[in-house]
């Protein structure tokens, strides 16, 4: 059957009606007809061999008319489709549909082998040897048909058969027509899947080729940079051995103690020199509380220095070398230990001195008597040593084998003028004077005082005085040097150690920094004892005392406290190692407290220091003065 092909036009798309099909009246019988003819013509014509399969198999009957219909559809369909925007989608979905419609309608076409599993070679083989058959068996029957055809008709009437036989040779070549187009339809297909499988194939290719060259790549970087890399790592390895070996050789040798110590599970050597410090000193003040004088081997501007890093330095020569002299377990505190007793004690000592008439004898001790047998013994009612009969207000005893004057000197104190005349045994107790009262309620309500003395007038011009007390043997390095205990090697560790600029390198902490800071605020704040705690108001212990609680740190509440805490725990420092926040404290008057300290400064740096002055100034901010110092110290 031929198809008039139409025009192509563009397909116009209606949105908001529906299309109506338009028809002509006068049309009405030709269509008729022509439609009556087609379905005569088709019905005697032999369908085509995959046709006539499908209908045995699907067993359902085809309206050829409707099937002209949808052909004569789908081709205006995809013809209009490619004039407008989008057009190759609306064809892909109209084979599509005629693909799903296929075995419905009978046509036989490429296009449904899109969803039909894929054709071995074996069965392609057997399909196109069952095409050339029935061929051949059509051809064989239309022949016998156009013989047997000759003649006569079915009513008996002769005639040419050239009209049959036109008819017969037409369904012929539509059939041939149908299979050449259904073949070509499957080699365009094979032709596209081909394509596609090769564009597959093409891409799956590239992106092997790329991994491909990208790991060659990686490779040939590798390759190229391993020497490289590996004279980095030698370099880095070589590097680390030699950093190792010498934080090694630091920390076996006595410059650790200036190094970061790591965690052991011991105490710090600083810690445990300063509990050694603690006792010894402790029982320094328990002398001076007894009425010792106490005097110190080395001192500077009447200050007592201190040698705490000389004993720290001389015990990291002697045992850090070739070993860690910073682990204080059991043998490390005992060489600490061995080393502090070589470099800190005392012992008791006496001197004579020659002390001009009036001149002060300085702060005596003093202690009360009676003539009863519990003050005297076996002596007790008879006469003095001297052999003049005891007054009260008059004598006064010193020891027989330590006198602090010679007999019959005269002394003043609190402006009475006493005679020495009698003698005891008081000495080993630290009492340099004796007061004879006249009962023994009297001589124990005086107990045993602190007061300064002066020889008087009267006495000839010169007395020798005997100075007993405790000397305090405070080694300094140079000291310990010359004790000769030391190698050449260890000698020289502990000049270079002992240099200001190593020396410097120990941190003061961050504390003081934080108490000058707050000190220099103060500056201008009234002075006031009674009203020390309140806000804008200080004296010059509640000063310190109040910014070092600022900066987390618990002091006494008085100077000469103060003075004593830091002593106690080995805080004392040496001037050329102030630093900010650090504390000077002075003696103004003999008040009988600690060191007879009477105020407190913070030194602020730059040759300053703040302190409480006095009700009139106030808080202020003066140079740093050195005279009347008893100690420098550094409470943190």
């Amino acid at each position: 059957m031929k198809i008039r092909k139409v025009d192509d036009k563009l397909m116009v798309i209606h949105t908001k009606r529906k299309p109506r099909l338009h028809l002509q009246t006068g049309k009405k019988a030709v269509t008729r007809k022509k439609a009556e003819s087609t379905s005569a013509a088709v019905k005697g014509r032999k369908p085509h061999i995959g046709i006539r399969d499908k209908y045995t198999e699907s067993g359902r009957s085809v309206k050829v008319r409707n099937q002209s219909l949808k052909i004569m559809a789908a081709a205006g369909a995809r013809a209009g489709a490619g004039q407008v925007e989008g057009g190759e989608e609306i064809k892909e979905s109209l084979d599509l549909a005629a693909t799903a419609a296929a075995p419905a309608m009978g046509i036989t076409s490429g296009a449904g082998k899109l969803y039909r599993r894929k054709k071995t070679k074996n069965e392609k083989k057997e399909e196109k040897k069952r095409v050339r058959t029935d061929r051949s068996e059509a051809g064989l029957s239309n022949h016998a048909r156009e013989r047997g055809s000759k003649g006569k008709d079915r009513n008996g009437r002769k005639h040419s058969g050239k009209k049959d036989s036109a008819k017969k040779k037409t369904g012929k070549g539509s059939s041939v027509n149908g299979a050449v187009k259904g073949r070509m339809i499957d080699t365009f297909l094979d032709a596209f899947r081909t394509e596609r499988q090769e564009q597959k194939d093409l891409i799956t290719c590239t992106k092997s080729a790329a991994k491909a060259a990208v790991l060659l790549l990686a490779k040939q970087a590798a390759a190229a940079l391993t020497p490289l890399l590996l004279a980095v790592s030698f370099v880095a390895a070589v590097v680390g051995i030699i950093v190792a070996a010498i934080l090694a050789a630091i920390y076996n040798s006595p410059i650790a103690i200036f190094c970061p110590l790591p965690d052991t599970g011991y105490d710090n050597p600083r810690t445990v020199l300063s509990e050694y410090y603690r006792d010894f000193n402790s029982q320094v003040a328990s002398l001076e509380e007894q009425g010792y004088v106490i005097t110190y081997r080395n001192s500077e501007d009447g200050v007592p220095i201190s040698n705490f890093n000389d004993t720290l330095m001389v015990y990291m020569v002697k045992y850090g070398t070739g070993q860690a002299a910073y682990v204080m377990d059991d043998e490390g505190k005992k060489h600490l230990k061995e080393v502090f007793d070589e470099m800190n004690y005392c012992d008791s000592s006496s001197s004579k001195t020659q002390i001009p008439a009036g001149a002060s004898l300085g702060q005596v001790v003093t202690t009360g008597y009676c003539n009863c047998s519990l003050c005297c013994g076996k002596w007790a009612g008879g006469h003095t040593a001297s052999g003049t009969v005891p007054k009260a207000g008059h004598t006064l005893a010193v020891d027989a084998h330590s006198p602090k004057v010679p007999m019959g000197t005269e002394i003043v104190m609190n402006g009475k003028t006493y005679k020495v005349e009698d003698t005891g045994n008081f000495a080993r107790d630290g009492t340099d004077f004796d007061i004879y009262f006249d009962s023994h309620a009297a001589a124990l309500a005086w107990g045993r005082r602190k007061v300064e003395a002066f020889l008087a007038e009267g006495n000839e011009n010169t007395v020798e005085v005997t100075v007993s007390g405790t000397l305090v043997h405070n080694l300094a390095y140079e000291d310990y040097l010359a004790l000769g205990k030391l190698t050449e090697e260890q000698k020289g560790w502990l000049e270079s150690m002992m240099d200001d600029e190593m020396q410097d390198s120990f941190p003061a902490g961050a504390g003081g920094q934080t108490v000058a800071e707050l000190a220099v605020t103060k500056i201008g704040c009234q002075y006031s004892q009674d009203k020390r705690y309140q806000e804008e108001y200080y004296d010059c212990s509640s000063l310190v005392q109040r910014l070092y609680k600022e900066a987390g740190i618990d002091l006494p509440a008085t100077a000469a406290e103060q003075g004593k805490y830091c002593y106690v725990n080995a805080m004392i420092i040496n001037k050329k190692e102030l630093e900010p926040g650090d504390l000077i404290f002075y003696s103004y008057e003999e008040n009988g407290e600690f060191r007879n300290i009477s105020h407190v400064a913070i030194y602020v740096g730059d040759g300053k220091m703040v302190h409480a002055a006095s009700p009139s100034r106030g808080v202020a901010l003066d140079p740093l003065r050195t005279n009347k110092v008893v100690f420098y110290a550094r409470p943190y």
